[in-house]
This record gives structure tokens, sequence and C-alpha cells, in this order.
């Protein structure tokens, strides 16, 4: 550890991991957010009995240039957790941004959710839009025969049960807008960025990679799953095996990257 290092402890709150953020002085001293203001403590203050860690950076403002920054922000008291936090202090301490990967995660996370409740709705919607098509063919069928039968058939089934091509198709379009959430949400998570060391930045495209080939690997699987089965569960598959597989893929080859 060095004069200007962004340095960082980890630490759990509520049963949850976070990590800690300051600056380095160089002198046996760390300027940090304590959660109120931003103030000047030992570096064993700082650590609380726990490891400290140097986060990398590839393009970076000089040391000195970093501790002044630090210091002329001494005694602030703008702590705000989605933008001004510990981790967005020390960011730009080190290069004049604002930016802090912890938020960038929780944000990523909460549009993956409200996609995916869009998704969930978006499939709702499309069953319902099928059987009432399947009604709508009914009362228009020619043939008297036929019309019974297609009647009879929609009072005994239910409407979560929906025919094999028609499931597909419905597991196709969710699965689509499935893979363009995923997409995003990996995206975020593992965007690029120019201050990164190389090494994270190549481990962030690995993942991006993997999440891309992920995503649309579970959208075949699962659309091919819902046309084969036709039942509402496969349905639920298809659109959510693009996100399983995408992010699961994207974060592992990230971490393996790593």
């Amino acid at each position: 550890m060095a004069k200007g290092d962004h340095i960082y402890v980890s630490l759990w709150t509520n049963g949850n991991p976070f990590t800690h953020h300051g600056i380095d002085c160089g002198d046996g001293t760390v300027i940090h957010y304590d959660g109120q203001r931003i103030c000047l403590v030992s570096k064993t203050a700082f650590a609380e009995g726990k490891k400290i860690h140097i986060k990398e950076y590839g393009k970076c403002d000089a040391d000195e240039i970093v501790v002044q920054r630090a210091k002329t922000r001494l005694g602030e008291g703008k702590y705000w957790l989605p933008s001004n936090n510990c981790e967005h202090f020390a960011s730009y301490c080190k290069t004049g941004k604002h930016k802090s990967e912890q938020v960038n995660r929780v944000v990523a996370g909460g549009g993956g959710a409200v996609a995916g409740g869009a998704v969930g709705l978006a499939t709702k919607f499309a069953t319902e839009t099928a059987f009432l098509a399947a009604v709508e063919a009914a009362k228009n069928s020619v043939n008297p025969i036929s019309k019974v039968l297609i009647n009879v058939g929609i009072k005994q089934a239910p409407r979560a049960a929906v025919a094999g091509r028609v499931a597909g198709g419905i597991a196709g379009v969710g699965g689509l807008v499935s893979c363009v959430a995923t997409d995003l949400v990996v995206g975020k998570v593992l965007e690029d960025d120019e201050n990164l060391s190389e090494h994270e930045r190549e481990a962030r495209k690995n993942g991006r990679d993997a999440g891309k080939i992920g995503s649309i690997a579970g959208g075949l699987a699962g659309g091919a799953a819902a046309l084969i089965v036709g039942e509402g569960a496969a349905i639920a598959v298809g659109v959510a095996a693009p996100a399983v597989l995408g992010i699961g893929a994207a974060l592992g080859a990230y971490h393996f990257g790593k």
C-alpha cells in the first residue's frame, strides 16, 4: 500500500457483504466517509481488524492529486448511499468520477427484477391472448361440428395449459424479452471502464460474452421445452432460462477470469 491508493475492507451488515473504501495518505492515515462525514483516521481504525485490499486501476490520476482531492473534502457531511457513499468518494479521488460498483450491482439487480416482472406480465398476457384467440376461432368456425368440439375443448382445458405450438411461440417471445433484459443486467454489472485494470477489463469482457451465449442457449432450450410440453410451466421455463443461464454464465466466466 502506498500514498494515493484506493483501499477497502470487506464487511458484513445484516447478513449482507459490502466493502468500505478510503484513500491511503501514505503516512499511516486514511481519509474516508465514515457514514456521516469525510474524516482522517489511522489505518488501524479504518481496517477495524479486517484485511486491507487495494483496488487496482488502469487509468487514474497522480498520487498527489488523489490525496489533495481527498483533503479538500475533509469535513464534508453529505453522505448519501445511492450517489455519494465511501466508494463514490474514493473513486472520485482517483479518477475525478463519482462511481460505486456496489450501487451499480444493486441497480442492475433491481432492473433485472423489474424486467423479470415485465416478462412475467407479458407471458400472462400472451397466454390469455392465445386463449381468447381460440375462443374467437370457435365462434367463427364454419363447420358446426368443429365449432362444438373446439368449444368443448376450451371449456375443459385450463387457461394455464396452452397447445405446444402456441406455447412455443409465447415462450419464444418471452425468451427474447428475457434475453434482452439479461444482456442489460449483465452489461451494467460488468460494464467496461477505462479506469479499471486491464486484467479486470478482460475478465468483464469475457463475462459479457459468456452471458450473451448463455442467454441465447437458454432461450433456445426454454423455447424447445415449451414447444414440446405445451404447458404454462414450460412457458415459464422458456422465459426464465435465458436469465438463469445468461447471468450464471456471465458471472461464472467473470470470476474464473479474475
